[in-house]
């Protein structure tokens, strides 16, 4: 692991690790239950959180790097089995996750990589940025909430590429998993909403993000600072 990555853990070979990516603004119970869940499902040793510097697809998060950074620290910081790695957010110009996939992959040589994705942002993954070599470097371990349903039929390079739960993770990429996921009803920006209409978000956030968030006045007209 580079130096850019906190709460680092010993190496483990042939042990899965979850690539648990976003913008994390703010960071909320929802991401942290589902790279837990993530994490039993397939057997990781552990999971790195890769927040995202500037998103090329999307509006720039409404909070800074260093404020969503400290936030995710104070989130994961009784969470052993979590790493956060800062090459995003060290990263000048565009995040493009092809890019970082690539430098982990080359530190984790004999760990299947597990990339978890939402199951929208699954299905769109061929509109990314090289998403050929996204899908050559890592395995996509789809979260898929209860209730939710795949499209039939699924796209060809998706049902080329997908395994069964039973099925051994390969080291290499190029593989699909759905994982279940708990439901939790709660949204990044549903919270940034009650912040601006005054509504208590403490059953949606660890208490210490919430303490944070009032303390530097968060998602308000100066959120950026």
């Amino acid at each position: 692991m580079t130096a850019s990555a906190i709460g680092l853990l010993p190496e483990q070979t042939n042990t899965p690790v979850v690539v648990f990516g976003g913008t994390f603004d703010p960071v909320h119970f929802g991401h942290l239950q589902a790279a837990k869940a993530l994490r039993g499902a397939l057997n990781a040793e552990r999971v790195v959180w890769l927040p995202a510097g500037e998103p090329p697809h999307r509006p720039p998060p409404a909070a800074s790097a260093p404020h969503r950074l400290a936030m995710l620290q104070l989130a994961l910081a009784d969470e052993p089995q979590s790493v956060i790695d800062t090459r995003e957010l060290d990263r000048s110009g565009p995040s493009y996750t092809v890019l970082s996939l690539g430098e982990l992959k080359a530190e984790y040589l004999d760990q299947p990589l597990c990339f978890a994705l939402g199951l929208d942002a699954a299905l769109g993954l061929p509109q990314w940025y090289r998403w050929q070599e996204v899908l050559a470097l890592v395995g996509i371990a789809v979260m898929h909430r209860p209730g939710w349903s795949l499209p039939e039929p699924l796209p060809p390079w998706w049902l080329g590429a997908q395994l069964d739960s039973h099925d051994p993770l390969p080291e290499s990429g190029g593989w699909i998993r759905v994982v279940e996921i708990p439901p939790v009803d709660v949204a990044a920006a549903d919270i940034r909403t009650d912040l601006a209409n005054n509504r208590s978000i403490e059953t949606k956030v660890p208490a210490v993000v919430a303490a944070y968030i009032k303390e530097h006045e968060l998602y308000g007209e100066n959120t950026r600072v």
